[in-house]
């Protein structure tokens, strides 16, 4: 079982990647119906509205012990509080949003549940192979990400777009025309 927090572009491919490498459940909690009607698209089997349901409770009920995997892509204090008490015992929590401030977490009931914390990073060479021979196999489509294209001529706008969502905007491409 695997969740997600925060359907942003990362949050979001994290879903699709999820669901097509076997996992299920793969539960999508977010705020914004429209990201979460996309992360249905690309494969969640559960969307789960932060403002409308106890996600620690209904995740536990879907799950019935807690979720193998948590993916927080929100970066907050609370989405890492939530994300730990959403795991089950030995689950593993990944970090893949990181707070502006230092954050108080439950390291107790984190140690207590044989909880694994993680940071990660994507980047580098072999983790840029690796989605690009994931991506070549079409499992599913990742143009329900990408919402906005720009030239580079337009470089402040698509920034613009990127920075304060407009259009809520979520994935949005540069491109160099010449």
């Amino acid at each position: 079982s695997v969740v997600v927090i925060g359907p942003g572009p990362i949050g979001l491919l994290a879903v699709a990647v999820a669901k097509s490498l076997g996992a299920s459940p793969v539960i999508l909690i977010g705020t914004r119906k429209n990201r979460l009607k996309i992360g249905q698209e690309l494969g969640a089997d559960y969307i789960l509205n932060a403002k409308e349901v106890d996600i620690e409770k209904k995740v536990k009920e879907i799950t019935e012990k807690g979720a193998d995997y948590i993916i927080d892509c929100a970066g907050s204090e609370e989405t890492v509080n939530q994300s730990i008490h959403m795991a089950n015992r030995g689950g593993k929590v990944c970090l893949a949003a990181f707070p502006k401030n230092p954050v108080n977490f439950d390291i107790g009931y984190l140690a207590v549940n044989n909880i694994y914390l993680y940071g990660i990073r994507g980047e580098g060479k072999s983790a840029t192979h690796r989605a690009m021979a994931f991506m070549a196999e079409n499992r599913f489509d990742p143009g329900l990400v990408h919402t906005h294209t720009f030239d580079m001529n337009e470089l402040p706008e698509a920034i613009r777009y990127a920075r304060d969502r407009v259009d809520d905007a979520i994935k949005v491409v540069v491109t160099n025309s010449y």
